[in-house]
């Protein structure tokens, strides 16, 4: 059989000089955000003793219908593709199905309930601000759910995330209540015919719902605007006593700790396996254009009985790394552009030796470091090269400076201090800088 030849001339965005439609390169600055993204992501799953777990990118395609089959990403997001044994293989979509899957088939449930992750996921879509082809996901898992404590911590959990990353006074978090099947079960058919009477008035994709998940109509972008969906029977109406004691059990607990708040009776999820509470963080930054849900998750039962295993509950959420990273990249008061921590200069080929000596001892200390491999014949022509690396301080030696001195420039005040080499052996030296600098 012939291989088909590849055309290096070919103009068209299908040949080998282009990227697929709604992937990235991430370098620069844009690689520095997502970085810092997931350095905080991993701090704070850390402070709150999760560990952390990694699932392969592909999987057998059948574990992501454990979701339903009426979910959007089971319908028309999907990658799938058969491999030489014609088994049906999916990239993941979503982390919240491998990670179960993982956790059950290792039976790491006997060792840990509390799990992290962060990784890229795929879904077939219309790429647009914020939302690619392939993105990135980070999401935490909190198995054998049995108290509202730990909804709370969850809870608190996002919101010392989003504090760290300085977005959570523009963010406004949303929860709901969706109780058990069995009351969604009778409220959904109770909706179903109640949006019967507008059918002609909802959009194509919320009647082809109206059959198999009447409560997604609730939240269609198309759809919950109108008068007639907001007006619609409330799941509220259908929960027992017990329920309305849970649901304002978990709104007190959220009062008394300090996290803010939004009733949203038409907040549900767009995974099938969702009960109970139910939440997402939404961000009004005009960076995204549009009031976007930043972070979103909640309680799920009877996920891990679809894989085989104990009948677990639990709680998580995925946060979208790429639209996070849509803020932050474009405000400078959010995150600041430095690609090193020190760049040194050597200024003669008798310091040589004693800056790739001081650029050694710093790297060990887990500092971000470089020094310029040609010599200039001045200091304003070597100072210049070395502003493209845009490091916060400049190391160098001044002309009859002691041995054991350095000078440090700080990049944005252009000011100088004498520091003596013995302090730049300190892993504080940053902070020790900046109090020297202010």
């Amino acid at each position: 059989m012939n291989k088909q030849q590849i055309n290096l001339n070919d103009d068209s965005k299908t040949n080998i000089n282009y990227k697929p439609k709604g992937t990235q390169d991430i370098f620069g600055k844009k690689k520095e955000v997502f970085l810092h993204i997931r350095d905080s992501f991993f701090q704070v799953a850390n402070s709150f003793n999760f560990q952390y777990i990694e699932t392969p990118i592909f999987e057998f395609a059948n574990i992501f219908l454990s979701s339903g089959q009426s979910s959007d990403i089971v319908n028309k997001q999907m990658y799938e593709f058969k491999d030489k044994n014609d088994r049906l293989l999916a990239l993941r979509p979503e982390g919240t199905a491998p990670v179960i899957r993982a956790i059950n088939e290792n039976k790491l449930y006997l060792e840990h309930n509390k799990f992290f992750y962060f990784g890229p996921m795929f879904r077939y879509e219309r790429p647009q601000k914020g939302r690619n082809r392939q993105f990135y996901q980070a999401g935490i898992e909190y198995i054998n759910l049995d108290s509202n404590l730990i909804k709370l911590e969850v809870l608190d959990f996002a919101k010392q995330l989003l504090t760290k990353l300085d977005l959570l006074k523009d963010t406004t978090l949303k929860i709901n209540y969706l109780a058990t099947q069995e009351q969604r079960n009778l409220y959904s058919d109770y909706l179903k015919k109640y949006l019967l009477n507008y059918k002609d008035q909802l959009s194509f994709i919320s009647q082809t719902r109206l059959d198999v998940n009447p409560l997604r109509i609730l939240d269609e972008k198309q759809d919950a605007d109108k008068e007639f969906v907001k007006q619609a029977p409330k799941l509220q109406d259908f929960y027992t006593q017990e329920q309305k004691e849970e649901f304002e059990q978990i709104q007190r607990l959220l009062q008394q700790n300090n996290i803010n708040f939004e009733v949203d009776p038409l907040l549900v999820r767009g995974l099938d396996y969702y009960d109970n509470l139910v939440f997402e963080f939404v961000s009004e930054s005009k960076y995204l254009g549009t009031k976007s849900t930043i972070l979103a998750g909640g309680c799920y039962n009877g996920l891990f009985t679809r894989f085989a295993g104990p009948d677990l509950k639990g709680i998580g959420f995925a946060l979208g790394v790429d639209r996070i990273a849509e803020i932050l990249i474009n405000n400078d008061e959010l995150f600041k552009e430095f690609f090193l921590d020190f760049f040194i200069l050597a200024l003669n080929e008798e310091e040589i030796a004693n800056v790739t000596k001081l650029v050694s001892n710093l790297r060990f200390l887990n500092f971000r470091v470089d020094f310029n491999k040609k010599l200039f014949n001045s200091f304003a022509k070597a100072f210049k090269n070395s502003t493209k690396w845009k490091a916060k301080y400049l190391i160098f030696k001044e002309k009859n400076q002691p041995q054991d001195k350095w000078t440090i420039k700080n990049s944005q005040t252009l000011k100088n201090i004498e520091i003596s080499e013995e302090d730049l052996k300190d892993k504080e030296i940053l902070n020790k800088l900046e109090k020297l600098f202010n």
